[in-house]
């Protein structure tokens, strides 16, 4: 938990269910709506799913195309969209990786409009006869796990995940133990046989078993699952977004995450020491 967390904080957080079409305009425009409804219903921050700057169905060349053109535009405007609603935003879009293939990244805005982190996606989606590292640029890793990212807002730490990411739960564990009260997951979580339990069950098991909130913002059917939630560290989905384009929101407390902690400190009760990647 983040210093400023000594103090009870309180931060009301919305998780977006959007669809990224091939027109980065209009996604744009999509974006801002709902960012609208959420700072007009009290929210903090707004997160959106990944690839939410363009379809992610598109030919790799077309990606790596609008990475290029687009990227930029794309950043600059969600930072505008931010400072304009004082809402923070976290949105999925494609970065110039430098090579043939772009790079599927998380952005976070404050609201202020500066940058409050980056991060580029560590683990592809090579899965379900799926190869998302044909058509995306995997990010390196790097000295004492700087890759990872986490920012504080309004009392509390938030660390970013993009879908696949939550297959692996070290990783979750790493930000938490960079002090994440908060996992916010941004996914594009394909659609198809039991996907739906898949993404549920775990969402629910990176919150249970690191006792912290996990608030996930997923694209809708029929190419994802949706079922946007917020779930508290105890494992229960407080607030979700079952059908199409909309927002589910929750307030998120240094009270009730510390309740939880207190009657299940499994995180006090490891045995095994995370070791510094030098």
């Amino acid at each position: 938990m983040s210093d400023t967390s000594l103090a009870e904080a309180a931060v009301t957080v919305a998780v977006a269910q959007f669809a990224g079409t091939a027109d980065v305009t209009a996604n744009l425009a999509g974006i801002e709506q709902l960012v609208a409804d959420a700072a007009a219903k009290g929210a903090a921050i707004a997160v959106f799913p990944e690839a939410a700057m363009y379809d992610f169905t598109a030919p790799a060349a077309r990606i790596a195309e609008v990475a290029r053109s687009d990227g930029g535009r794309f950043e600059a405007e969600i930072h505008a969209i931010a400072r304009r609603h004082g809402i923070a935003i976290v949105a999925g879009m494609y970065s110039d990786g430098g090579g043939p293939l772009a790079r599927n990244t998380l952005i976070v805005a404050g609201a202020t409009g500066e940058s409050l982190g980056r991060y580029e996606k560590l683990h592809l989606y090579d899965a379900f006869h799926y190869r998302e590292s044909d058509k995306n640029e995997r990010a390196p890793l790097r000295d004492g796990f700087a890759e990872l990212t986490t920012f504080d807002l309004g009392g509390l730490r938030f660390g970013l995940l993009n879908c696949y990411d939550i297959r692996f739960p070290e990783m979750a564990r790493l930000l938490v133990d960079r002090g994440a009260d908060v996992l916010l997951v941004s996914s594009g979580w394909v659609a198809g046989p039991l996907k739906e339990l898949h993404w549920e069950t775990l969402l629910k098991a990176r919150a249970i078993e690191n006792t912290c909130y996990v608030a996930a913002s997923c694209q809708p059917a029929p190419l994802s699952v949706g079922l946007s939630m917020i779930v508290d560290p105890s494992g229960i989905a407080t607030a979700t977004a079952a059908g199409g384009d909309g927002l589910a929101i929750a307030t998120l407390t240094s009270a009730r995450l510390n309740a939880v902690r207190e009657i299940l400190p499994c995180l006090q009760h490891r045995r095994y020491a995370v070791v510094q990647r030098q």
